[in-house]
């Protein structure tokens, strides 16, 4: 059984964000070109609507923070269980005691092939969503199958790292449907042997609470998580407590740890980069996009996985790379995202603003302006300066968005209008090429596998 494809189903802790229209707003900033008093006549329109405080236009002239400290960081989380299907909508809030029925009725409607069963399982008094929710597996298109070591590419940042006895799923998000083209991603069966899944952070293309546990059909399955001090407008969720709601074993390790899964070492790397900014003074404490990196070590081969890092005013991923290399050595394969966010102002990240007080929104527009703001992710030609910090012996792209199993990426904005991954790795290529590094660029798509024996 698998849930039908245009089922967008949500299983989330939602903070208390004070309702602030975030996308709205940044809009409206740009629109006016930050200029002092149209920007606080926006937020004055815009407190007006809210039932709260949670807007501080007076930030304009103080240059603090545009929004309330609890809006920073939310005391307090709902859980909801959502259900859309094109415009009918179905939610409801969940109490602690629910939260645990309902991750084991996704464990098992999943994996179960008996619809009476998942329909008997299903854990609410509402049965107006019982009998839509799911059709029964057909032949179709599969994901390949994961018999032998090798780093097999699924949907947008999902990976299977497969050594000779062990597998480890990287941020899977099958259901997110919030996202472009995901109805495609072929249902199916978790790839075996599934040892662990490892999470990088909590953005919505790499963190979905229904996806992973559907792919997870025994609760002591391990789950590696980034540890997070404090949940934040930047991390809203602690993925561990999350998780052990869900009653899912969870492991939070600090960065610089090394964690054994079957026969892969994980090295859990910090996470630098896709923050408000990617250089200058430190953002204001605890306020984080909280994630890890990950090199796995197999008998076979040894990868880095840097997703959208790069560089923000906590660090440098050319640091974390070069001490990988002095612990570790060369590395095989670096895995990383192609595509530039200029923060604060990038549409899909809309609420990053709101963590930068007013002085500093100012400073980055004008450099925005002008050409000077810098991208927090590494972007073609940093990702070469980390191949050659690595002296890896292959790059290979991911996380670039889905566009189907087997067909390549068109627009690492993932609809956005951005180039192709193609084009991205023909500029990785000259650059390399410009620093004299020998690493490979290879060609791929998802749904695509690099084999490994013995390197």
């Amino acid at each position: 059984m698998h849930f039908v494809p245009n089922l967008r189903v949500d299983l989330v802790p939602l903070p208390d964000l004070g309702g602030v229209p975030f996308d709205e707003l940044l809009k409206g900033m740009l629109r006016v070109g930050f200029e002092p008093r149209a920007t606080r006549t926006l937020l004055e329109e815009a407190s007006a609507k809210l039932p709260a405080p949670a807007l501080r236009p007076h930030g304009v002239e103080d240059g603090g923070w545009l929004v309330q400290e609890h809006v920073l960081f939310p005391q307090s989380s709902t859980w909801w269980m959502v259900l859309r299907e094109d415009e009918a909508r179905w939610s409801t809030p969940l109490p602690e005691e629910s939260i645990l029925p309902v991750a084991d009725f996704l464990r098992l409607a999943t994996h179960s092939e008996n619809l009476e069963a998942i329909r008997e399982a299903w854990p609410f008094d509402d049965e107006s969503w019982q009998e839509r929710l799911f059709t029964p597996s057909l032949p179709g298109q599969r994901w390949p199958p994961t018999a032998r070591p090798g780093i097999y590419r699924r949907e947008h940042a999902c990976l299977f790292i497969r050594s000779r006895t062990t597998g480890i799923l990287v941020d899977p998000i099958g259901l997110q449907r919030r996202l472009l083209h995901m109805e495609k991603v072929p249902a199916g069966p978790a790839p075996e042997p599934l040892s662990a899944v490892a999470i990088t952070h909590g953005h919505v293309d790499h963190w979905h609470v229904p996806s992973l546990l559907a792919h997870l059909p025994r609760r002591d399955t391990p789950v590696i998580v980034p540890r997070v001090p404090r949940p934040s407008l930047l991390t809203f969720q602690d993925f561990e407590q999350t998780l052990r709601a869900c009653g899912q074993q969870t492991l939070a390790p600090a960065w610089g740890e090394t964690v054994r899964v079957g026969d892969i070492e994980i090295d859990i790397l910090p996470f630098y980069g896709e923050q408000p900014v990617g250089a200058g003074d430190p953002l204001r404490e605890g306020l984080r996009n909280w994630g890890n990196c990950y090199r796995f070590n197999t008998e076979d081969f040894s990868c880095l996985l840097l997703v959208d890092s790069g560089a923000d005013p906590a660090g440098h991923m050319e640091q974390v790379v070069a001490d990988s290399l002095r612990r570790r050595g060369p590395v095989d394969v670096v895995l990383a995202c192609q595509r530039e966010f200029l923060s604060p102002f990038f549409g899909g990240l809309s609420h990053y603003w709101a963590a930068l007080p007013w002085a500093r929104l100012q400073q980055l527009y004008r450099d925005y302006q002008q050409g000077r703001l810098r991208s927090g992710t590494a972007g073609p030609t940093g990702a070469a300066a980390l191949c050659a910090t690595a002296k890896a012996r292959s790059f290979l792209a991911y996380a670039n968005g889905f566009e189907g199993v087997g067909r390549p990426i068109t627009d690492v904005g993932w609809g956005e209008g951005e180039p192709s991954e193609a084009h991205c790795n023909a500029v990785m290529r000259e650059e390399l090429a410009r620093r004299g590094s020998s690493t490979r660029v290879l060609e791929g798509c998802p749904g695509e596998v690099v084999h490994f024996e013995r390197g």
